[in-house]
């Protein structure tokens, strides 16, 4: 690859790429850039290091998962846009499974503009929440609660649990899913009484 064509979105995107072939740990300067076909030093025009690297992935995950949740919430109300939001994220999560941990790194690599991605992501579920008539202490309960659920299922998942038979797990993730919608109803039909 030509310097002049390498941008930082194509070394994000074969950084994934690799992450998925070898596993994101494994994943150094070295091997990106011969996966690039350029000199290691040539990736330091666009990035400090691999630190700068995940950090910029982090973003571009941010970002996109963004993308995917306002796509498939577009029409949606209540119930049916929390669902939405939450399988739209666990669909999310498979695609790019190799470099999901990213995703939830923001407190750790302390980068604003790391933090707005993410915090876009909230804001929106926090907006569908308050759709339910929800106070604003309940709204951060019950976002801390679907994002928990959300994460420790895809996590969990990842880790190779929910493998029994007897249940497929994309039965089971919805069922759970359903559930926690249905709870988050009762919730706020009894604020209405």
């Amino acid at each position: 690859m030509k310097r002049r064509d390498l941008t930082p979105e194509k070394i994000i995107l074969t950084y994934i790429a690799l992450a998925e072939k070898m596993g994101l740990a494994q994943v150094t300067f070295p091997r990106l850039a011969e996966a690039l076909a350029i000199k290691p030093p040539s990736l330091y025009n666009h990035f400090k290091n691999l630190t700068d690297l995940k950090v910029h992935t982090a973003i571009f995950l941010q970002e996109k998962l963004y993308e995917y949740l306002t796509t498939q919430l577009m029409g949606k109300s209540k119930e049916a846009a929390l669902l939405a939001y939450g399988e739209t994220y666990r669909t999310f999560s498979l695609k790019y499974q190799a470099v999901y941990e990213l995703l939830n790194t923001i407190p750790s690599f302390n980068n604003e503009e790391l933090l707005l991605a993410g915090r876009k992501n909230t804001v929106l579920l926090s907006q569908l929440l308050s759709s339910f008539g929800l106070s604003e202490e309940e709204i951060l309960m019950e976002s801390r609660g679907f994002r928990s659920l959300l994460h420790g299922y895809v996590s969990l998942s990842q880790l190779g649990y929910f493998q029994n038979t007897m249940l497929d797990a994309d039965e089971s993730f919805v069922a759970v899913l359903v559930q926690f919608v249905e709870t988050i109803t009762k919730k706020s039909e009894n604020n209405v009484l």
